[in-house]
């Protein structure tokens, strides 16, 4: 994994969107809202912390030198275990979507090899079921059981999966979305990352897109600069 020192560590300082949807959309833009009751709408409205610190599994605030921190998500860690890590957090929204929404019965997660394993079936509690599929998978996972996507198709609730032989990998989830004719769409895009951390929305640099909003092409050109970890794809929860 390649990190660049150069980078300042993570300042940490108070923000004033109490929302994803409330997050600036770059000058000229106009924010793509996402249709009600799916999960991108879900997504836009998480509440944000009131600062950038992000938390680790332990209690202790994550210092990396190539984060450059938009906003953390008011999600607390379930569990006081290395297990909420980038495949797992997005695993976790996908879940706690349903949860919020009452749909129990079409919440699924996966076996190691991608099988959905579906909740309603396990005979186990929201949270067992969460770590038990922490336990058991990561973003060989995600990768294979997840539906692929073109990049014209590209929305909120999509993820960036690295992982090409089986091994360590990385997931990156869209959070938000916005356009401007003539011009390339906007994403933002956040993880989680190891060790256990607490879900945070990186901002982008003006060399991978736009006020702190990525395009595409822009946020493969972060994750093989600093998240060299396999050429990503993009895939997709199904229903």
């Amino acid at each position: 994994m390649k990190k660049t020192l150069s980078l300042v560590l993570l300042t940490i300082f108070t923000i004033t969107a109490s929302t994803v949807s409330s997050l600036p959309v770059p000058a000229g833009y106009t924010r793509i809202s996402s249709p009600a009751g799916s999960y991108g709408a879900w997504l836009s409205l998480l509440p944000l912390k009131n600062d950038k610190r992000i938390l680790s599994f332990d209690g202790t605030t994550i210092t990396n030198p190539f984060y450059h921190v938009f906003a953390v998500v008011a999600l607390p860690l379930l569990f006081s275990s290395d297990l909420e890590q980038c495949a797992d957090f997005s695993m976790r929204l996908w879940a706690e979507y349903h949860k919020d929404n009452a749909t129990f019965d079409k919440m699924y997660l996966f076996t190691y090899s991608g099988s959905r394993r579906y909740f309603s079936e396990s005979g186990k509690t929201y949270t067992s079921f969460l770590k038990w599929a922490m336990s058991n998978s990561n973003s060989y996972s995600v990768k294979t059981g997840c539906v692929p996507v073109p990049d014209a198709d590209v929305r909120p609730g999509d993820m960036f999966v690295q992982n090409e032989h089986g091994g360590i990998g990385h997931v990156s989830v869209i959070m938000d979305m916005c356009e401007m004719t003539g011009k390339d769409r906007l994403y933002l895009v956040g993880y989680s990352f190891m060790p256990a951390q607490e879900f945070h929305i990186e901002y982008a640099r003006e060399t991978f897109g736009t006020g702190g909003w990525f395009t595409l092409d822009g946020y493969r050109r972060y994750l093989a600069e600093y998240l060299d970890l396999g050429k990503p794809v993009m895939r997709r929860f199904g229903e």
